[in-house]
């Protein structure tokens, strides 16, 4: 479960800073913690993996152990919430109520959060209709970003027609 009383909104490009969220949510501050946590606000969506990649250059001794040590941390303190995918679980700092819109093409995770009347609607529904009651929630919609139309657009317009 997610503690969602420390839940902020922290989004990479965003003014929080990981000294910040991990100082808001009681954490201790190591240099490792910290670069971690300024890995996960600086990519969007990463792997524990690809978190353990850019720091270890920073912490050559530091193990993938201690990044997913860390992540759980911070699952558990609210600050990320887990996207387990087929082959891999990403980490989302937008612990916000949203949308997860992936490309097909290219598996870019962009964030939308225009779709909270939505959900609105659904917890009602679900609660009226079923007698259901909404705990959690992961909208995750499927499509091609407008980076890939574009691009696909540009290679059909450069491919003869036969």
């Amino acid at each position: 479960m997610y503690n969602h009383g420390n839940m902020a909104h922290i989004h990479p490009g965003n003014a929080t800073t990981a000294t910040t969220l991990l100082q808001g949510a009681g954490l201790r501050l190591t240099p490792q913690r910290l670069a971690i946590a300024n890995e996960v606000l600086a990519q969007d969506h990463p792997t524990a993996a690809e978190v353990y990649e850019a720091v270890r250059s920073q912490f050559p001794t530091m193990g993938l152990a201690t990044v997913y040590a860390t992540l759980n941390v911070m699952v558990e303190h609210g600050l990320l919430r887990p996207l387990a995918f087929e082959n891999a679980v990403r980490f989302d700092a937008n612990v916000t109520p949203h949308a997860n819109l992936i490309c097909t093409s290219c598996g870019r995770i962009t964030d939308y959060d225009g779709c909270d009347d939505v959900v609105r609607d659904l917890r009602t529904r679900a609660a009226h209709d079923a007698g259901f009651e909404l705990e959690e929630h992961r909208l995750d919609l499927y499509g091609r970003c407008a980076l890939c139309v574009v691009a696909e657009g540009f290679q059909a317009a450069k491919t003869p027609s036969a």
